[in-house]
């Protein structure tokens, strides 16, 4: 009896007996996506056709590895990709679609086999699902689609959804979001577009940190790096993220792996595997304290390899070629720690939040148009109100101390000029941050360096009234005066 069997056969006499879920899958056991190694010439309408051609599947593998017992979680869509297990280790969530015009969404099947299930019913597509402690599914939506230079598409954000119920958006920047993973804090991190720099220079990927709730958008790590496609972090046993990096240019076939440690995300980015010439499509851990890693072969088929606790050598491929497909992620079918469950602060029955500064003339910007000894005043907050559209929502005093704080619109791109006392722009913040309703936002400056403890006091600007600013209506231009 082979390894699947011998688990479908305790599956049915675990139920029959106790009534109860399922049993653990074996130990070693693999969720794959594989892709056909001759795929179609059928043109990729979106990213994600892009990585999951037609006929990519999501299977279940079995040992022994060198014939290893495959059973398909995706069997009748298209097309199929992105693993990711619940922490109960039963059950997988993925993104597949049905038809080649078919927009991609997130199932749920169960490593067991049964019935599948959609959970997510997104106009433009979902992507990208993640688990929050709760049992929300976190995913980015809609899927980014691939058009001529100069056609514009709505930016991805992130949702949640729990079961059953409606989608609850989280992200509202204007650079979109992507490829979100839970932290053991609670924290959900995921990739979006590095605001833009003082002179608009290029502009790469970095990881940024929402709370479960939307709240407290916050830099993680490779904002002050070289501009690059990053994407797929992953936390990894030892307390590291991994992330695939790449150059601007590429769409699929990453080429590294970088990671950063969470305790110095700033200052700690390096190359996980040094000296690997292998191109790279997914790392993670393999639920021993090692990791499971898809990279290319020198026969330029992508295979998966085991590495343990400290190899960073690749070494054998786990398992043995197929001749028909490429695995170009795994994901290891076993229970893990749930995170950590996290507060919220918002309150759904207000329409603002609060913005609280620290010391705007706390800065690390070298913008040549600024003086040395020249301080900012007053700040101008702006909003995105439509696609590439700002408007100024006001100006706000700065105390002696720096410090400002202001009521401002929820859910909303904000950004902020530094201005002199003359009226100059000092230092531009696009609008790249936002508040939940209720929420109390705070920054210890302007363009300020990260992982530094403000200093110990009391800001001026909480004795001071609070400006309240809102998006007032636009004068009706077609209106004329008799």
């Amino acid at each position: 009896m082979s390894g699947w069997a011998r688990w479908c056969a305790a599956l049915l006499c675990g139920c029959a007996a106790s009534g109860q879920g399922e049993p653990p899958a074996p130990l070693g056991t693999l969720v794959l996506t594989q892709t056909p190694r001759r795929a179609g010439s059928e043109a990729a309408r979106d990213r994600l056709d892009q990585g999951y051609p037609a006929g990519s599947q999501v299977v279940v593998a079995a040992a022994p590895w060198s014939r290893p017992t495959v059973h398909v979680l995706s069997e009748g869509l298209h097309s199929a990709g992105g693993p990711v297990l619940a922490y109960d280790g039963e059950r997988v969530y993925f993104a597949g679609k049905t038809g080649v015009e078919g927009d991609w969404q997130i199932y749920e099947a169960r490593i067991g086999g049964g019935h599948r299930r959609v959970v997510t019913s997104m106009p433009g597509g979902a992507a990208a699902p993640a688990l929050l402690p709760d049992g929300s599914v976190v995913f980015a939506s809609p899927v980014p689609r691939l058009g001529h230079p100069g056609a514009t598409f709505p930016q991805p954000q992130l949702y949640a959804q729990l079961p059953g119920g409606q989608p609850r958006r989280l992200t509202f920047g204007t650079s979109g979001a992507a490829d979100p993973t839970v932290l053991p804090d609670g924290r959900i991190l995921f990739v979006s577009a590095t605001p833009p720099g003082p002179k608009d220079s290029p502009r790469g990927l970095s990881l940024f940190t929402i709370n479960n709730d939307g709240t407290e958008i916050t830099a993680f790590a490779c904002q002050h790096d070289p501009p690059a496609a990053i994407g797929r972090p992953r936390l990894l046993p030892d307390g590291r993220v991994a992330f695939l990096d790449s150059s601007l240019e590429s769409t699929v076939a990453e080429h590294s792996v970088e990671c950063v440690r969470m305790a110095r995300p700033f200052l700690s980015r390096t190359n996980l595997l040094p000296g690997l010439k292998s191109r790279v499509r997914s790392v993670g851990p393999d639920g021993e304290g090692g990791l499971l890693v898809c990279a290319e072969n020198s026969r330029s088929n992508w295979v998966v390899y085991r590495l343990g606790k400290n190899e960073q050598a690749l070494g054998t491929p786990l398992l043995s070629e197929d001749a028909s497909w490429d695995c170009v992620e795994a994901v290891a079918a076993r229970a893990c720690e749930r995170p950590m469950g996290r507060l919220s602060n918002m309150d759904s029955t207000k329409k603002t939040g609060q913005i609280l500064c620290l010391n705007a003339n706390d800065t690390t910007y070298k913008g040549a148009e600024t003086q040395a000894g020249t301080v900012a005043t007053r700040i101008r907050v702006l909003a995105e109100v439509s696609p590439g559209r700002c408007r100024s929502l006001g100006e706000v005093p700065v105390q002696e101390d720096g410090s400002f704080m202001a009521e401002v619109p929820a859910d909303m791109p904000l950004g902020f000029e530094a201005l002199s006392q003359e009226g100059e722009v000092l230092r531009r913040v696009e609008p790249v941050v936002w508040v939940r309703p209720g929420e109390n936002r705070s920054c210890t400056g302007c363009h300020a360096a990260h992982n530094r403890a403000p200093h110990n006091h009391r800001p001026l600007a909480v004795y001071a009234a609070v400006p309240c600013l809102r998006v007032e209506p636009e004068p009706n231009l077609a209106r004329q005066a008799p």
